[in-house]
């Protein structure tokens, strides 16, 4: 199985995007990327460019694989059919482009959705319906082809036990010889149905996202301690353990993690993100946003640019750290 991650906090961007091709199969999961509002400052160009090329990379990988799937409705896991180049980067040309003949396995927006996620969920359908080759509901189905078998969870909470944040979908990619999970925006997991769903798939890999510890003062301490002691849980049995995404929106990550990567290295096992998992280091752009400003102040007129589509080529290049 390969496993590539496209768009992750580690790689620069808001996402859990990934490539995974079998032997019979070829997918992205969770095909979308975005900034996000922090530290009242816009995104610093750093960011922008790591989110121009995650969406070249996803438009460009799309072109061969056989099927999309999308956990939930949040616009970081799937490109959005309008025009918006403040976060997401996003147009009606790269939605089409990237759902043309596809094959896209995606959350049920009738059950275990919250407001918000099933209008967003209607107009994905809505738009993309016409040109898709099928939208059909993944909320608890299997899917075989070949020897390779993808089989989504029934819907789990978005973090914690009733999350006005609504529901997502977990999926696990089975092969006769390796098993990975995509545990999307799990957070932890913190809610204990997730973590014992996550348990019961025997995964080789893992790929959860973490909690959002950069807004602890929004979250009940215990869920918290939740996470921390479901990811200990996690690492004793799982053999690569990736955490990254809300986790990863600060720097103070690692010291969260310390007792769970304590835990995995008594099981002989990795704890990693999702950069180091393509031995990469982690490029916390969004957490190092009030650093970047700082050493590399971006000029007024350049946002005005940004605003006014004007900024393109220019951010197609290599992002350094």
């Amino acid at each position: 199985m390969k496993v590539r991650p496209l768009a992750f906090e580690s790689l620069g961007v808001r996402g859990m995007a990934t490539y995974i091709k079998t032997k019979d199969v070829s997918m992205i999961i969770d095909p979308g990327s975005a900034l996000g509002p922090r530290f009242n400052l816009k995104p610093h160009e750093r960011e922008y460019t790591a989110l121009f090329n995650s969406r070249e990379e996803i438009l460009s990988i799309s072109e061969n694989v056989d099927l999309l799937t999308i956990s939930h409705y949040h616009f970081d896991h799937f490109v959005p059919n309008f025009e918006n180049c403040k976060f997401i980067w996003s147009s009606p040309e790269m939605a089409e482009k990237l759902y043309k003949d596809k094959l896209i396995l995606a959350k049920d927006i009738s059950e275990k959705i919250n407001t918000s996620q099933r209008k967003r969920g209607y107009m994905f359908r809505k738009k993309n319906m016409d040109f898709a080759e099928e939208i059909r509901v993944a909320d608890g189905h299997e899917l075989k082809n070949g020897l390779t078998r993808l089989k989504f969870s029934d819907p789990v909470y978005h973090g914690a036990k009733g999350t006005k944040l609504g529901y997502t979908l977990i999926l696990t990619v089975e092969t006769p010889n390796f098993t990975l999970v995509h545990a999307a925006d799990a957070q932890g997991p913190m809610y204990k149905k997730s973590l014992e769903y996550i348990i019961s798939q025997d995964p080789d890999l893992l790929l959860v996202g973490g909690p959002p510890t950069y807004i602890s003062f929004k979250i009940d301490g215990k869920d918290l301690k939740n996470a921390k002691n479901n990811l200990k849980s996690l690492a004793k049995r799982i053999p690569i353990l990736v955490v990254d995404h809300h986790l990863l929106r600060t720097l103070d990550y690692k010291k969260f993690l310390n007792p769970v990567l304590k835990t995995a290295e008594k099981a002989n096992h990795s704890v990693i993100t999702a950069s180091e998992l393509i031995d990469k280091e982690p490029n916390l752009l969004e957490a190092r946003r009030k650093e970047l400003h700082k050493k590399e102040p971006i000029e007024k007129e350049w946002y005005e640019r940004l605003k006014k589509g004007e900024i393109d080529e220019n951010l197609h290049k290599t992002e350094s750290s």
